[in-house]
């Protein structure tokens, strides 16, 4: 009897000649062993049937149990016929994917990787589910044999199950239930697998909103899965190759109109086709020839199948009604030019790409458009910019005659003659108050009520863009005073804490002018005020100077007339008394007359500054009203937009170059 460790050893040594296989590998490995003839589920490894059927589907890509790593990070063997296509399609994916339906474009990566893709065919039916799959039965029954058991599957599916059907080929009948989505149903067709078709039946509603622009939206229906437990529900697209919406009566005729708009435009005719079933009418011989909408009558078409199966000695009476049907257009409508060559490409798929670069060039210009709108929007019109622009050419005139009348009216007040050089003597300590009285009082005081007034105007026609808020006052974590404690009341706010607050530019250490955060401009009160810190202390100055020499030439005089008269007893107090007066009068020559010279000066400064002042902030103005108000071009977007018409561009050259080869031959 073998001993413990001896089976341990030979359980080791087993496990380690026998390669390792992941769970999701051996779950398709049983598959494939429960269905060993569905090539849906055969790996590449499995050696299947030798008919021609068995290998249908086996050229599309299937991952192998046992594989490389080189195998599978290996590049697709792209054929040479749609290699440059394919490198464009690429290319347009990473380079202008947002414009794209990208689930659409890997549609067609796919089609490109192979010589002859598989051509999937939507059948819509709008409202219901079971006209689709009746139309779909009626499209793929072959009326020489009996009734098979994908039929009555067909027939019997759940309506309440919601669940999309797609229609492949199978050598057996079989269903495969796994998707959440989708049910797959595999048919022994000949139709499916000479035209290298699938079908893909879903129910759809008649009021869908992207419906109102373009039937190319059909060309992507979407499944509803939900996305989170409350009921939201999100779509995921499922793209298609051909679009065939089927209407069961007129009463959804209105779910027709973008198809018939893109047939009336010439757009979209060979992949999107709308039938209305009118079975209960008879149809007219030549309603049924190939437009985008056809009138079918599925009823008529189901009997004549049944007419067949009974008997063929009625295959003439099939006929009649099988053409009375309508059914032979959708019939060519779906097998027109469904095979490729080797060096060839499919006409479905080529129509396919066509639709793709035509949707991104939309989805482009719709960009730009909207861009340009937006920045149209945000741009103030010009009957606007004229309105304000008046505005300040009449604010201009009545400054600068508020300037010229104030100011006359100020220089002779009677706060102004209280500063004449005679009445310096007991006036010169209100030389600076006087003047800033003026200058504060009579100094464009109405011109900078009205420019607030005026740049009210301005912000209010957008032409200074959105305001801003003032950002929060920093404070200081380590001030205790200030600190608010956990769980106390808030602050009651101030007027500090929503008003900025001004500060003066020669309140700074080093005499820059501050960034003002006032809603108008500062220049009327930032001269006001730099005219009454500089120029008024100066005259104050002045006239204390003046005072002082005035004083002291008077009294130097007068010492030296009364020394002359001491000193010299023929001088008479006449004599001597002229040295003083004449001394007094030159001291005072003196002190009117450079005070009157300052006076004058001043005058003009304030005047000048007025003037400059003024013209500063109406040139301000003027340069907001001509500049301001513009929306900002989205220069990043057009730089996009540029590389993604690049792309779109080399597609369509890739496109042409391949139709124009499929005409040469």
């Amino acid at each position: 009897m073998p001993t413990k460790s001896s089976l341990l050893d030979r359980a080791v040594s087993s496990l380690a000649n026998v390669p390792y296989i992941c769970r999701s590998c051996r779950s398709k490995q049983a598959l494939a062993q429960q269905w060993p003839r569905n090539p849906s589920y055969r790996t590449v490894g499995t050696r299947g049937p030798t008919s021609p059927r068995g290998a249908f589907y086996r050229t599309s890509r299937r991952a192998s149990t046992i594989s490389a790593a080189t195998v599978v990070n290996a590049k697709p063997d792209i054929p040479p016929a749609s290699r440059r296509l394919h490198e464009a399609l690429t290319v347009l994916e990473h380079e202008a994917g947002i414009y794209t339906n990208i689930s659409q474009l890997r549609l067609a990566l796919r089609g490109l990787e192979s010589e002859n893709p598989v051509t999937r065919v939507a059948i819509l039916g709008v409202e219901d589910q079971a006209g689709a799959r009746r139309l779909a039965r009626a499209l793929l029954t072959d009326p020489l044999a009996k009734e098979s058991p994908w039929e009555k599957t067909l027939a019997h599916i759940d309506e309440k199950e919601g669940r999309a059907l797609l229609l492949r080929y199978g050598e057996q009948p079989n269903t495969d239930d796994r998707h959440p989505l989708i049910r797959t149903l595999f048919i022994p067709s000949s139709k499916l697998y000479n035209h290298r078709l699938e079908f893909f039946v879903q129910a759809t509603a008649a009021s869908r909103a992207d419906l109102a622009d373009e039937a190319s939206s059909l060309l992507v229906p979407g499944l509803e899965t939900a996305s989170s437990p409350g009921g939201r529900l999100s779509t995921v697209t499922y793209p298609v190759h051909k679009s065939l919406v089927y209407a069961n009566g007129l009463g959804s005729l209105a779910y027709f109109a973008p198809i018939a708009n893109d047939d009336a435009d010439g757009k979209q005719t060979h992949m999107v086709k709308g039938v209305v079933d009118g079975s209960w009418t008879k149809l007219e011989r030549g309603m049924g020839q190939p437009t985008s909408i056809s009138p079918i009558n599925l009823n008529l078409a189901e009997l004549a199948i049944e007419t067949l199966r009974k008997s063929v000695q009625r295959s003439t009476e099939y006929e009649h009604a099988w053409f009375d049907s309508g059914l032979p257009t959708i019939t060519t409508w779906l097998s027109e030019r469904t095979i490729a060559g080797p060096e060839s490409v499919k006409q479905s798929l080529c129509r396919l790409i066509s639709v793709i670069i035509t949707g991104a060039s939309n989805a482009i210009n719709r960009d730009e458009a909207t861009k340009s709108q937006d920045a149209q929007t945000a741009t103030v019109p010009a009957s606007t910019r004229e309105i304000i622009d008046q505005g300040i050419t009449i604010w201009a005139e009545n400054a600068h005659t508020e300037l010229r009348d104030r100011l006359s009216a100020a220089f002779v007040s009677k706060s102004w003659r209280r500063i004449k050089w005679y009445k310096l003597f007991w006036r010169v300590d209100d030389v600076r108050y006087i003047m800033s009285d003026v200058l504060q009082r009579a100094w464009l005081i109405d011109a900078e009520k009205e420019m607030i007034w005026m740049n009210g105007r301005i912000h209010q026609s957008g032409l200074l863009g959105a305001p801003k808020l003032r950002p929060p006052p920093f404070r200081d974590p380590d001030d205790e005073d200030k600190a608010q404690k956990l769980g106390g009341q808030p602050r009651q706010l101030t007027v500090n804490d929503v008003i900025a607050r001004y500060v003066a530019p020669f309140d700074t250490d080093n005499g820059d002018v501050p960034l003002s955060l006032q809603a108008y401009p500062q220049h009327i009160a930032m001269a006001r005020r730099q005219l009454c810190q500089i120029t008024t202390p100066t005259l104050q100055s002045l006239a204390q100077n003046l005072v002082l020499q005035s004083i002291s030439t008077t009294i130097l005089s007068t010492s030296v007339s009364a020394l002359l008269y001491v000193s010299i007893s023929a001088t008479s107090v006449y004599e001597a008394g002229v040295i003083a007066a004449l001394g007094t009068v030159y001291s005072l020559r003196r002190l009117q007359t450079k005070w009157e010279q300052a006076k004058q000066e001043w005058k003009a400064t304030i005047i000048e500054e007025g003037r400059r002042v003024l013209q500063l902030s109406e040139e301000q103005c003027r340069q907001v009203v001509k500049e301001g108000g513009y929306g900002k071009l989205d220069e990043a977007g057009i730089e996009e937009r540029r590389i993604a018409r690049e792309a779109v561009d080399r597609v369509h050259e890739a496109l042409e170059e391949v139709e124009d080869s499929e005409m040469s031959r």
